[in-house]
């Protein structure tokens, strides 16, 4: 089971006040209704208002609303007002009663994290992936993120092995494989990270910046001619793009980075 709850970018901050006021009314009017303090509630927490988030649910609960769904409220909006002891509280009476859910098992990994307890959180992360029944990029990057950050050797391979997973089962992502390359340009792993960028610039529809990254690599490498070759093929393939596009600030700030790397190489 993985809750999706409501994303706060997909109502602008002015309708979720409205909208919040119109509930007030109505609870007003029905002070004993459970399910508008929790219809309330989520609003609230859409808004970022986490501690009035938090007190709406929990009034709703006394009032006899009993739900997963709240339940996982509660345990959110205690994470988010960094109330981990209450927050663990909730998700282990969610996993309780379902023990493979996803949300709440991403939740208490979330936390081990964020407390530094990177071989428990990693650990929970890989469960998530397994629990779900559909699986997403960023998952493979969570758990890929913890067990790098175990700082050993088993976890920096863990770490590798399950971005390579997440390749096999979803396709060729780039955020997986940029992961990928960060990891082994990080271990000095070089020749890993040469492999793994080239497959970036195969997959990739822009390959400008992906080209300057194999140019930046071969630089570490101590491989000048070949980093003068990418570079080479990335302004090309800059110079591919439509005006339009290369006159932006962004392309124009990579055109001056490429310029800089270019002259560094020749000296």
């Amino acid at each position: 089971m993985f809750f999706v709850l409501s994303n706060p970018v997909l109502n602008a901050h002015g309708d979720l006040h409205k909208r919040i006021l119109n509930v007030t009314e109505e609870i007003q009017k029905n002070p004993d209704s459970a399910n508008l303090y929790f219809k309330r509630g989520k609003l609230y927490y859409q808004h970022n208002n986490y501690t009035n988030s938090l007190k709406d649910f929990k009034y709703s609960k006394e009032l006899g609303l009993e739900s997963v769904a709240q339940d996982f409220y509660i345990a959110k909006s205690n994470y988010h007002l960094e109330n981990y002891f209450d927050c663990k509280k909730n998700i282990k009476k969610i996993l309780r009663e379902d023990s493979n859910n996803s949300s709440a098992l991403k939740l208490l990994a979330d936390i081990y994290f964020k407390k530094g307890k990177y071989k428990k959180s990693a650990k929970l992360y890989d469960e998530v992936i397994r629990n779900s029944e559909v699986t997403y990029p960023e998952q493979y990057l969570y758990a890929s993120k913890a067990w790098y950050a175990t700082n050993n050797k088993r976890g920096r391979e863990r770490s590798q092995s399950i971005l390579i997973e997440g390749i096999e089962k979803l396709g060729d992502i780039v955020v997986l494989y940029d992961k990928l390359v960060s990891n082994y340009v990080d271990i000095k792993d070089f020749n890993s990270a040469v492999k793994f960028q080239n497959k970036v610039i195969q997959i990739s529809n822009r390959k400008e910046r992906a080209y300057l990254e194999l140019a930046n690599i071969q630089i570490q490498q101590g491989k000048l001619k070949e980093a003068e070759l990418s570079i080479i093929k990335a302004e090309e393939n800059y110079k591919k793009l439509p005006y339009r596009i290369r006159n932006t600030i962004f392309m124009r700030e990579f055109y001056s980075e490429l310029k800089t790397k270019k002259i560094e190489l020749k000296n």
